[in-house]
């Protein structure tokens, strides 16, 4: 009979349908999905939820505003792990009900969506996902349910080709960015920080608080390496400004009521400075797990 019974949410996201996949691996886990009832009538959804239900997992139909759902959904469950992104009514209601129906529940464990940068190092009012991650998890702080903040950087395969990052002039053979191209920040892949996500949370030892883990280090300007190798092209690296120049652009683009974009820049100044940076990190606790680097993904492109 499996020790530990995790209910899971967000299932059908990217990041979700790994942690999934991992659970399900493991031989001790009974693995129960929450999943809206909208997901039940999309046939995309359905395509990614059926082969976790024939690997064995549970569906439960509810929602995080139906708290007879999230009632019904922690019932028996020993850890909860969320990896629920949107606005405030997701993030910090949504996250709060569930842990207030795991705590009511008699649940050991959660697992906020809090998977990026060490976000608590953020400065208040400059990242606005960022504070609403940091809100939930003070409140759910209060319930006294243990809770681990996965923290795994940035997304390695999902910087890999510079998107939101390095702007890739073709015409020209020009590659810019923010900083000088040399400042490393940490990167994990999808599957990786799912690997982890899924074994911390069904290891006992793991203590609550922060648990950082790293892929790599990298650089914009090893990105730019990494794309150069992919196509076969070259590019002279431009710098778009330093990271004042940066902070100029990102209150320019909040003052024009560009949100998104500020947001977006916000993440490339942590990234740049270092505010954000992960501390003690905890590969080493999971020794076989080895995290896929850029070179590795750029391999993989190329062949």
């Amino acid at each position: 009979m499996p020790s530990n019974t995790v209910l899971l949410t967000g299932a059908t996201g990217m990041l979700g349908a790994r942690i999934a996949h991992h659970l399900l691996e493991a031989e001790d886990v009974a693995l129960r999905l929450l999943v809206r009832s909208a997901a039940f009538a999309d046939p995309d959804k359905r395509s990614g939820l059926d082969p976790l239900v024939e690997r064995g997992a549970e569906l439960v139909e509810g929602d995080v505003t139906d708290a007879a759902s999230l009632d019904r959904g922690t019932d028996g469950v020993d850890v909860v792990v969320s990896t629920l992104q949107g606005g405030r009514e997701v993030v910090v209601d949504g996250q709060i009900a569930l842990a207030r129906a795991a705590a009511s529940n008699g649940v050991r464990r959660i697992l906020p969506s809090d998977f990026a940068l060490d976000l608590f190092k953020a400065s208040p009012g400059e990242h606005p996902a960022f504070d609403l991650r940091r809100e939930a998890d003070e409140a759910i702080g209060a319930l006294g349910i243990e809770q681990i903040h996965v923290l795994n950087g940035a997304f390695l395969d999902m910087i890999a080709t510079g998107a939101g990052i390095v702007e890739f002039d073709d015409e020209a053979g020009v590659a810019s960015f923010w900083g000088t191209g040399e400042e490393r920040f940490d990167a994990t892949t999808v599957d990786d920080t799912a690997r982890y996500a899924a074994r911390v949370a069904v290891d006992a030892s793991v203590p609550s608080g922060k648990f950082a883990v790293a892929g790599q280090q990298l650089s914009f300007g090893e990105i730019v390496s990494a794309v150069e190798r992919g196509t076969g092209r070259r590019y002279a690296r431009r710098s778009r400004g330093t990271t004042e120049d940066l902070r100029a652009w990102i209150a320019d683009q909040r003052e024009a009521g560009e949100t998104t974009a500020a947001m977006y820049g916000t993440y490339q100044l942590y990234m740049l400075t270092g505010q954000t940076a992960l501390d003690d990190l905890q590969n080493d606790r999971y020794p076989d797990i080895e995290p896929v680097t850029l070179a590795q993904l750029s391999a993989e492109k190329a062949a």
